[in-house]
């Protein structure tokens, strides 16, 4: 029916030499790269939010919800309900704390006050940026400081 194979031809099937070449170094590699992949991974600080939007916040009110607002204002109230624990952070340069009582930037959200003042609108912003470009809580504060500070000048 069929034709035997001989015994060398057996052999040269089971176990084919130019494979063996190939093995040694494709395995090598292999466990080489797992453990550079390994000790790339475990050298890698965990990861965690940038700056968290929970927590205690100093302003307890809600935020405002950004459909009673349109343009730039609804976009400030959003950013501001999405990372209130970033704005709550952020000290207004609007100096509403020392005219109307304000307690941080989150408070001017929670009133109307923020639709109408581009101070606080342009912080907020710029915070919701720096925040999704990955600056901490501690950058984000100190460069929204360096932005937005101006002198107070009390109006007579």
């Amino acid at each position: 029916m069929g034709k035997k194979q001989s015994k060398k031809n057996k052999k040269a099937a089971a176990s084919p030499s130019t494979n063996k070449k190939y093995t040694l170094p494709a395995v090598f590699a292999a466990v080489l790269g797992a453990i550079l992949m390994g000790g790339y991974l475990f050298t890698q600080p965990p990861a965690t939010p940038v700056a968290s939007a929970t927590g205690h916040l100093i302003e307890t009110r809600p935020v405002l919800t950004p459909a009673l607002f349109t343009g730039k204002a609804a976009l400030a109230y959003r950013y501001a309900a999405e990372i209130p624990k970033v704005i709550d952070s952020q000290f207004c340069y609007c100096y509403c704390k020392r005219d109307h009582g304000h307690k941080t930037l989150l408070t001017c959200f929670t009133t109307m006050h923020g639709s109408k003042c581009g101070v606080c609108i342009d912080e907020v912003i710029y915070a919701y940026e720096l925040y999704k470009s990955g600056k901490t809580l501690d950058e984000i504060v100190k460069a929204v400081d360096d932005r937005f500070y101006r002198p107070y000048k009390r109006h007579l």
